[in-house]
């Protein structure tokens, strides 16, 4: 599947599309051949390539090498200005909520982001559709 990220599949052929602050990109190629499909990734990889990441607040390179991450984890901000690393989350009653996780020197900021992705991922509700525990019914004689 993840070779059709930023594509579409239209009954006239196939649409890449990629949204950068707003502004959308797109070019239609028609027909389902090979071809159109391989002409659709070229023009989203170039895309990809050329336009600015997504992220608005990047992590740095020596963090994510020190963690040994390839790619920064989604739902982790990073906020230089003032230091921390904000993680977003759910909690079991699917209200939206924030944590913060502070630094002050180089080595701190290791510390921060492992502990913030750490939680990030401790911390999301159970998978819905679980068991359902029994009702407790009285029987009436």
């Amino acid at each position: 599947m993840t070779a059709f990220k930023n594509i579409r599949v239209l009954p006239s052929g196939y649409q890449v599309s990629v949204v950068r602050e707003g502004t959308e990109f797109s070019k239609h190629f028609a027909g389902h051949s090979p071809r159109s499909l391989r002409e659709a990734n070229a023009y989203r990889d170039l895309l990809l390539r050329t336009l600015p990441s997504k992220r608005r607040k990047n992590v740095p390179k020596h963090i994510l090498d020190a963690l040994k991450l390839k790619e920064q984890v989604v739902g982790v901000f990073r906020y230089d200005d003032r230091r921390f690393y904000q993680v977003t989350y759910s909690d079991r009653g699917g209200v939206v909520r924030t944590k913060t996780f502070s630094w002050k020197d180089r080595d701190g900021e290791v510390k921060a982001y492992r502990d913030a992705v750490k939680f990030r991922r401790t911390s999301r509700p159970p998978a819905r559709g679980g068991k359902k525990k029994a009702k407790k019914t009285s029987a009436k004689r």
